[in-house]
C-alpha cells in the first residue's frame, strides 16, 4: 500500500491492546463502560480486538504505516 500523504510505501502490520481500543471524536466525553450503546452515545467508533474469552480467536485490525510521515491507516 501507498502512503496517500508522501506516496512511499507502507508496512502493514496489526493493531494490539490489552483493552478497549476506539476512535473518540473531538469534544466527546469518554465512554464509562465498553458496551455498544456507550460507544454510541459518545459517537465513538470501537476497533477490533473486541474482547474474547479465548485469546487465539481474538482478530486484530490489519494495519498500515509510513514512518516518514509518523501516519497509522487501519480499516475497521
Amino acid at each position: 500500500m501507498r502512503c496517500p500523504y508522501c506516496n512511499e510505501e507502507m508496512e502493514k502490520g496489526i493493531v494490539r491492546s490489552r483493552g478497549g481500543v476506539y476512535f473518540l471524536p473531538d469534544g466527546e466525553s469518554i465512554p464509562k463502560l465498553y458496551t455498544e450503546k456507550e460507544f454510541n452515545k459518545h459517537n465513538a467508533i470501537r476497533l477490533p480486538p473486541y474482547v474474547t474469552i479465548l485469546p487465539k480467536q481474538t482478530e486484530y485490525p490489519i494495519a498500515f504505516t509510513c514512518r516518514k510521515c509518523r501516519k497509522i491507516i487501519i480499516d475497521f
